[in-house]
């Protein structure tokens, strides 16, 4: 557990700009999504046996492809034919956009989660039941196995990041990077604490961030790749809000999917079926060289003190939260940006140890920090 013992600490700011959640109520949005090249995007509706999609210039949904038994995961290639998991039936579907089967891979053990790896023109797939990653050759379509057993516990999900490949467990909530051996080495780890149903749904990219779904919890959150920090992006409890992205509410949250193209974030609800769409989600690295703040916290670890000291040229007041890593909100404070700069200081003396995301609102600008006692 790293601890803040320099003098002055220039922590991670986000600056969120009008970011929305919308419902789509149509077709049956229950699963694992892919997108084509054209922004439209396809989900699976696991308790069901079709495959739908939303098409992103009009926003109509439609009936995609039926038949299946449980599908799952969905994966896109780059001349957009798609991989789409037979949960059920241990097959993997190849599909073009028109809807014509190409091709199946069949004899597959539950075939949960796919996507598909430009970096070396194949096809990945992870296996719940034999906690297995495989990898699929696009030319032959024979599969293999690249891992099997611990630490994988019930895959589900795959992201990339550049030439990076992650894997997450559905059953334990942890986040993998695959190294070059073929070895896998955790990052991460999502919060349990909901009373019941503590699974990560699915794991996407965005922006050079992780995020995934915590489907008990009915939370979204963000994981820090390099440093493997964890911190909740959105939801809280159990609801159906639209909105703005810091009230909107969630129910079971499932899959999830990255659309940096057009700055994205598609969310399967599993218990409504409802397709949520984020809209505004950039929290790139370079949205934050554009941001007109700058906020530093320094500390004194002999004083159990914050000092918050920074600049808000636009705003006259502001109001501060500070939240645990899991949600629960620990203090609201408001106060006055003199002259443009913001300084207050945050008695932390009662905190328990453990990470903290300290929030500042002033005007339209939303900063974000965490802090680690």
């Amino acid at each position: 557990m790293k601890t803040i013992t320099t003098l002055c600490m220039l922590l991670l700011t986000i600056v969120l700009h009008a970011q929305t959640v919308t419902t789509v109520t149509e077709g049956a949005f229950l699963d694992g999504f892919g997108i084509t090249s054209n922004g439209d995007v396809y989900c699976t509706n696991f308790n069901g046996n079709e495959v739908f999609k939303y098409e992103f210039s009009t926003g109509n949904v439609t009936t995609f492809a039926t038949g299946f038994v449980n599908p799952n995961g969905i994966g896109v290639t780059n001349d957009d034919t798609l991989y789409i998991c037979e949960k059920g039936g241990g097959t993997i579907h190849i599909y073009n956009t028109d809807g014509d089967v190409l091709d199946t891979v069949t004899g597959l053990n539950n075939p949960t989660g796919v996507k598909y790896s430009a970096l070396d023109d194949t096809v990945l797939w992870v296996s719940y039941d034999q906690s297995s990653l495989n990898v699929i050759d696009p030319e032959t379509l024979e599969s293999e196995i690249v891992i099997q057993g611990a630490p994988l516990n019930g895959p589900s999900g795959i992201a990339f990041i550049g030439d990076q490949t992650y894997i997450s467990n559905f059953n334990d909530r942890k986040i993998f990077r695959l190294e070059e051996d073929d070895t896998l080495t955790e990052i991460a780890q999502l919060p349990a604490s909901a009373a019941q149903n503590n699974f990560l749904g699915f794991l996407t990219s965005k922006g050079g961030f992780l995020y995934a779904t915590q489907f008990g919890e009915h939370r979204i959150y963000r994981i820090d790749p390099e440093t493997g920090d964890v911190f909740l992006f959105a939801g809280s409890t159990q609801g159906n809000a639209d909105g703005n992205l810091d009230t909107a509410t969630f129910n079971l949250p499932n899959g999830i999917l990255g659309d940096d193209t057009n700055d994205r974030i598609y969310i399967s609800d599993f218990a409504t079926a409802n397709l949520r769409i984020i809209e505004n989600a950039s929290l790139s690295v370079n949205a934050f060289a554009k941001a007109d703040t700058s906020i530093y916290l320094f500390s004194n670890p002999q004083s159990d003190t914050i000092t918050i000291k920074g600049t808000l040229v636009k705003a006259e007041t502001y109001t501060m939260w500070v939240y645990t890593s899991s949600g629960e909100l620990v203090k609201t404070t408001n106060g006055i940006v003199e002259s443009g700069v913001l300084q207050t200081t945050l008695n932390t003396s009662t905190w328990s140890k453990g990470v903290y995301l300290v929030k500042i609102q002033a005007g339209d600008t939303v900063v974000t920090k965490k802090v680690v006692k």
